[in-house]
C-alpha cells in the first residue's frame, strides 16, 4: 500500500530545506552588499593613488615630446624671441611659438587643464609626491571597520554568487519536483472520487 503519510513527511522536509536554502541565499546577498560599501584599507587606498599617479604621469615624455616638435622640426624658431618696444632689448616670450613645459599637450593648440600638470610633476616628482600623500593618508581620519583587500573581496563576491547561482538552481529542481507530485497527487484523488460513484446508477422508479 502507498504510504501517503511518508510522501508527505518527504515534502515537507523538502519544502523546508527550500527555506533553509533561501536564508542562505539572503544572507549571500547582505554580505555581497557589505563588501561592495566596505572601505579599502589604508594601505590599498595608499597603493591605488600611487598607482593611479604613476599612470598619469607615466605619458607625460610623450606630450613633452609633441610640445617640443615645433622646435625639432624648425630650430630657427624659438620661445624668446627680443623685444625692443620701451628701452633696452630684452627677450619676451615669443607668442608665436610658445614653450609649456609643465602644461604640455598633445597639441600645442590644445588648452592644458589641472590635470595637464599634475601629469608634469607626477613624472618629474612622483616619489615625493606620493610619500607626501602616504603621510596624508595615514594621518587622515579613516572608518575603523573596513572591508578585505580587493583581491579577497572580489573572490568572496565570486565564491557567493556562484553558490547563490546553484541555490536557486536546487531550489528550482525541488519545487518543480513538488509541482510534479501535486499533478500527480490530484490525478489520484480524482480516481479515488470516479470509484467511489456506481458504475450504473439504479434508475428511479
Amino acid at each position: 500500500m502507498f504510504d501517503w503519510l511518508k510522501v508527505k513527511s518527504t515534502l515537507e522536509s523538502a519544502l523546508n530545506e527550500c527555506k533553509k536554502m533561501r536564508a542562505t541565499m539572503e544572507k549571500n546577498k547582505l554580505r555581497i552588499e557589505e563588501l561592495r560599501k566596505l572601505p579599502l584599507p589604508k594601505e590599498e587606498l595608499i597603493e591605488l593613488v600611487s598607482k593611479w599617479m604613476d599612470d598619469s604621469g607615466s605619458d607625460y615624455p610623450q606630450l613633452l615630446q609633441a610640445e617640443l616638435n615645433k622646435f625639432v622640426s624648425n630650430p630657427m624658431d624659438s620661445p624668446q624671441k627680443y623685444s625692443y618696444q620701451n628701452g633696452p632689448a630684452r627677450l619676451v616670450e615669443n607668442l608665436g611659438t610658445p614653450l609649456r613645459v609643465l602644461q604640455a599637450t598633445v597639441h600645442s593648440n590644445m588648452q592644458p587643464t589641472t590635470k595637464t600638470i599634475e601629469r608634469a610633476l607626477f613624472y618629474m616628482l612622483g616619489d615625493q609626491l606620493k610619500a607626501g600623500v602616504r603621510r596624508a593618508i595615514q594621518e587622515m581620519e579613516y572608518p575603523t571597520i573596513v572591508g578585505p583587500t580587493m583581491p579577497r573581496r572580489l573572490a568572496e563576491i565570486d565564491k557567493l554568487t556562484k553558490e547563490n547561482s546553484e541555490l536557486q538552481a536546487q531550489i528550482e529542481e525541488i519545487e518543480a519536483g513538488i509541482n510534479d507530485f501535486g499533478v500527480v497527487q490530484a490525478a489520484v484523488e480524482s480516481q479515488k472520487e470516479a470509484r467511489k460513484k456506481p458504475i450504473n446508477p439504479p434508475t428511479p422508479v
